[in-house]
């Protein structure tokens, strides 16, 4: 095993079982000795449109800071409850990594991809969820987006 080259695997996680199987999927049947573990979470935008009576956007109400660390404490408990220990009892070298989704012209899908090619992951992993037809139209489906644009291989866990 010593002249198999280093692989990061980039695991992106919600709070939904599904991501918990994925994740437990990953370590199961993709984890090799020597790899890093990239436990992956963007946190989703904390804005409000207020819409005017013709259905105009009058304004964009963003989070307040107290609310936003609510947000980052709680995913960063959450992760390290149900990741952590995991990894820690398997002696996995791991990172946990949260990021928030700090921009309009990156989708979700985008950022996972760029973390990806960042850490030249051997691949990613990540959970389908059903969310319908007419919610993925208008929001769009992260996992679809990195199928298409990640330039490392995607697994989809299809958990719902």
């Amino acid at each position: 095993m010593e002249n198999l080259p280093l692989r990061n695997l980039l695991i992106s996680v919600d709070e939904s079982e599904g991501s918990i199987k994925a994740f437990n999927w990953a370590l199961d049947n993709l984890y090799k000795e020597g790899d890093t573990v990239y436990v992956f979470h963007v946190i989703p935008p904390g804005q409000y449109m207020v819409l005017s009576t013709d259905l105009g956007i009058d304004e964009v109400i963003e989070d307040d800071p107290a609310t936003q660390k609510k947000q980052e404490d709680h995913a960063r408990q959450f992760l390290t409850s149900k990741f952590s220990p995991v990894m820690d009892a398997k002696k996995i070298p791991y990172r946990i990594e949260i990021t928030k989704f700090a921009t309009d012209n990156d989708s979700i899908g985008s950022i996972i991809c760029k973390r990806a090619e960042q850490l030249n992951a051997a691949a990613v992993v990540m959970a389908k969820h059903s969310k319908g037809k007419l919610q993925e139209f208008f929001v769009g489906s992260v996992t679809s987006y990195c199928t298409h644009h990640c330039k490392s291989p995607v697994l989809v866990m299809h958990a719902d």
